[in-house]
């Protein structure tokens, strides 16, 4: 009999983990679906929003009051997606559909990018920031530059976050070389940052990664969704490795985690192609592409993002309408949506791809669906490539360039002109005779905030100050007209490096 109590409770038990694991299964799926589905419903408008920012900031005839809070707003938008695109990486790492895309990246520039970010913040709250980097790091990585950035900036970020006194520090260097695989080298690299801030008590250290958890007081705790840290950790398991953390309350905290990564040695390449500059139109005949969306909004992004660069855009609000305007017209490429009424963008490519004469069109899907189900469906229907929405000018133009083998042309007369006026302001110097360091960090503090109204009253306020700063004051002037972030943190960090040479 004891036996045999034995045996049913087993089974009992065993069909109560299979009911609980089949629940837990069906609720995570409930809540992924819904994610997904949220996250679609919200990237359809922000599409229109970044859309039209963009194309407003690639405008000549805006002025530069009007630019700059179209700057706002598109960073504003900007913000609001890195929040939508969080939730939806923790439900994508949960479903454990989440996966790494490596490239190549001069290892020592992408670290300073993130430590020049990290180093404003810190001087934002009055606090140091050490940077420490090993003599023998790799030139250049291969790696998914995306996710290793999201994971250190969100480690920096916390530490500053919660660091009110004292100083953040970010430690990174070679623990050893793994066996070479192939031709290829790899590194094992560890990474760490150490704060001074309130620290974590051992029962919180227990729950910070857990998901919507916030430690700290809550004027600490109003910042963010919570998601961030549960992101990274499970960015960093992705990645074979682990994060380890060690604090004590009011002394500090230390985070830190090590990983393998492969060098790269073609990384000139893609940085060559990321200088050129804005692209302003492309060489040889012009290209028709027919944009097929039900949504007005997400059809007048395309046609006013292509229109100026020499594109012929014909529109069409659902897929009959496509098929018909594809048949008269034969385009270069069709951009298409997926859901729309009538006949979608699935049957339309379907369409496409069964029709004599129009069978070898290019087609990129893009749509607002999360679902990568949606993603390999289009594709398996016949589509060339996936371009997400809200669609990111850079991505649609790569994508234009290889569908259609684009020679683009640049504009990179405003950096001649730069140079030149430059050159001819000062005669006297082979190179510009840049402010105190104090001001720099100023400048580049209000360039990290997109603040280029206050940069150009920078520049008139040095050209007053005293002649010897007119050709830095014109070149900064000029960086800011652009409205180019990126490029004036570079101009600055550039022009403090010269006091230490």
């Amino acid at each position: 009999m004891i036996a045999v109590l034995w045996q049913v409770q087993a089974f009992e038990q065993a069909q109560l983990k299979k009911r609980s694991e089949a629940t837990t299964t069906c609720a995570n799926h409930a809540k992924s679906e819904f994610l997904a589905n949220m996250s679609h419903e919200l990237r359809t408008p922000l599409n229109g929003i970044l859309g039209c920012a963009q194309i407003l900031l690639r405008s000549k005839g805006l002025p530069e009051p009007e630019q700059y809070h179209v700057n706002i707003i598109e960073q504003c938008g900007s913000h609001l997606l890195t929040l939508i695109n969080d939730i939806l990486d923790l439900s994508k790492i949960e479903a454990r559909k989440l996966e790494l895309h490596s490239q190549d990246v001069h290892f020592s520039s992408f670290l300073q990018g993130i430590a020049e970010i990290c180093q404003i913040r810190a001087e934002q709250k009055g606090i140091l920031f050490v940077y420490e980097l090993a003599s023998n790091l790799p030139t250049a990585v291969h790696v998914d530059v995306k996710r290793l950035r999201q994971v250190l900036l969100n480690l920096l970020g916390n530490a500053i976050k919660f660091t009110d006194e004292g100083k953040v520090s970010f430690k990174v260097e070679v623990i050893d070389r793994l066996p070479a695989d192939g031709q290829t080298e790899k590194y094992h690299i560890h990474f760490s940052v150490k704060d001074t801030g309130i620290g974590i008590t051992p029962t919180q250290l227990d729950n910070i990664f857990l998901p919507f958890e916030q430690v700290g007081e809550k004027k600490h705790q109003i910042e963010g969704t919570g998601l961030g840290l549960a992101i990274t950790r499970q960015l960093v398991q992705m990645m074979g490795s682990d994060i380890q953390v060690k604090s004590q309350l009011g002394q500090g905290s230390t985070f830190w985690f090590e990983i393998a990564i492969a060098e790269a040695s073609e990384w000139v390449e893609s940085a060559m192609a990321a200088s050129k500059g804005q692209i302003i139109g492309f060489e040889g005949s012009p290209r028709t592409i027919l944009m097929v969306d039900d949504r007005w909004e997400n059809r007048t992004v395309i046609t006013n993002l292509l229109q100026p660069l020499g594109f012929n855009v014909v529109e069409a609000s659902n897929g009959k309408e496509g098929l018909e305007k594809v048949i008269a017209l034969k385009p270069d490429l069709v951009i298409t949506d997926l859901l729309m009424p009538e006949m979608d963008g699935f049957e339309l490519i379907k369409h496409l791809r069964h029709t004599p004469g129009i069978q070898d069109v290019k087609i990129i899907v893009s749509s607002a669906s999360v679902f990568e189900a949606d993603q390999h469906r289009s594709l398996q229907a016949g589509g060339d490539t996936f371009l997400s929405k809200p669609i990111q000018v850079d991505e649609l133009l790569h994508q234009l360039e290889c569908h259609l083998d684009l020679v683009w042309i640049y504009q990179q007369s405003e950096k001649q002109i730069i140079n030149s006026s430059a050159t001819t302001l000062d005669s006297s110097s082979d190179k510009l005779t840049p402010p105190s360091p104090d001001v720099l960090r100023e400048l580049m503090n209000l360039a990290s905030k997109g603040n280029f109204n206050d940069i150009l009253k920078w520049a008139d306020k040095l050209e007053e100050t005293d002649t010897k700063f007119a050709p830095f004051a014109n070149q900064l002037r000029q960086l800011a007209r652009q409205f180019d972030e990126d490029l004036i943190l570079k101009f600055l960090i550039e022009k403090e490096n010269d006091y230490f040479l």
